[in-house]
């Protein structure tokens, strides 16, 4: 029990020292929260601190109830943060569904080259990824529940994500933001966006003020009963076979749109930060399940070359699109970085461009592939299980 409630004050703690250190340390910042938290975890859960035998058998149950109660609570917060009517059309929109084709065209493609080599659970994966790299960390938690993609192969894909989130961001800061204004010619022009939204260095530092607990505990309870309402949707879909893990992740996304049309969902500006903490917790909570040593790591190599051909093959199919769209270089690359990475990474690369006109176009475009990630997720994965 005191176990337990230690690694639960970890898993609420470390991720605000974590976002600390990454406003402090310019290497780690440019690294991502995110990605910090699963190298943390990853050596929490293989230094040898974690209790063994069945009191670690114990432990394991105690975190994968955890992470699955983040996902469906996370999304609703998350989503309630998409504001449509500030969805920029033309460019912005075509450069949103060349990177989603681009996403589908290489997962396949991906997958048929991989076949054979990523397991039984290949399809799986592909779908996870394509959840992933069309949202976020929060559509792949909740693909994996979808397709029921198991522990140990979504704590693989996770592990092999760090290595090429990290290439391509480097890739992006260090030369493919020139290459790609080369190959589609010139970057986003001034183009008059109103109100341009930058991320805050730190966005939790008011979330102690009366005001925004009182925000909070609104968003929480908004929150709650979307989870309780998709539940019994999902209990209902399930019939005998229990919850009908798809019914639950596309009730709660449907319901929490719906929510964004009325005014006082649409004033709550920090729902997204608090459902991002959330899926803060739950990567530190996955990545402290992974046991480096059951890993088979043969297998992980082909897992490590499909993400890599996903990652850069969709950059570079985007940016082909781009071009035969007329869309601008700027507005291109940033829309992949946003579909890759999610909007966290927005504002990154948008300074290595020095083009803060695409801040806009990044973030809602992230916020759209959030809202049909787990639709496309889950498509992919009808798509693959066919081939």
């Amino acid at each position: 029990m005191i176990a337990k409630l230690l690694l639960l004050l970890f898993f609420i703690f470390a991720p605000a020292a974590v976002l600390y250190v990454c406003r402090k340390v310019n290497l780690l910042g440019k690294i991502g929260p995110v990605l910090v938290l699963y190298i943390l975890g990853v050596i929490v859960a293989n230094i040898g601190i974690l209790p063994s035998g069945e009191e670690r058998v114990s432990i394991l149950a105690f975190q994968e109830s955890v992470s699955e109660v983040l996902v469906p609570l996370a999304l609703p917060m998350m989503l309630f943060g998409c504001n449509f009517r500030r969805f920029s059309l033309g460019q912005s929109l075509s450069a949103f569904i060349a990177g989603v084709m681009a996403v589908a065209l290489i997962v396949v493609v991906g997958y048929i080259i991989c076949d054979g080599r990523l397991g039984a659970e290949g399809s799986k994966m592909g779908a996870a990824l394509a959840g992933q790299y069309t949202g976020g960390a929060a559509n792949l938690a909740a693909v994996k529940q979808m397709v029921g993609l198991s522990t140990e192969s979504f704590v693989m894909l996770s592990t092999c994500n760090l290595i090429v989130s990290f290439f391509y961001l480097m890739f992006l800061m260090g030369g493919g933001v020139r290459f790609a204004r080369h190959i589609v010619g010139g970057r986003r022009h001034a183009e008059q966006v109103v109100d341009i939204v930058a991320e805050d260095d730190n966005p939790y530092r008011d979330f102690a003020k009366r005001s925004s607990l009182w925000q909070l505990l609104k968003i929480t309870i908004a929150s709650i009963a979307i989870m309780g309402v998709s539940l019994l949707i999902a209990m209902k879909v399930g019939g005998e076979d229990g919850i009908s893990m798809v019914a639950l992740i596309l009730s709660i996304t449907t319901l929490s749109l719906l929510a964004t049309i009325t005014p006082e969902v649409r004033r709550w500006d920090k729902s997204y930060d608090a459902g991002m903490y959330l899926i803060y917790i739950f990567c530190l909570v996955m990545a402290t399940m992974a046991d480096l040593s059951s890993i088979d790591w043969q297998q992980s190599i082909y897992v490590l070359i499909f993400q890599t051909i996903i990652v850069f093959g969709s950059l570079f199919i985007t940016i082909i699109f781009a071009r035969l769209c007329r869309v601008d270089a700027d507005t291109a690359v940033i829309t992949s970085n946003t579909l890759i990475n999610s909007p966290v990474c927005v504002p990154m690369i948008a300074a290595a461009m020095k083009n803060r006109d695409v801040i806009v176009v990044g973030i809602t475009n992230g916020l759209a592939g959030y809202a049909v990630g787990n639709y496309f997720g889950y498509l992919i994965y009808c798509v693959l299980e066919l081939l």
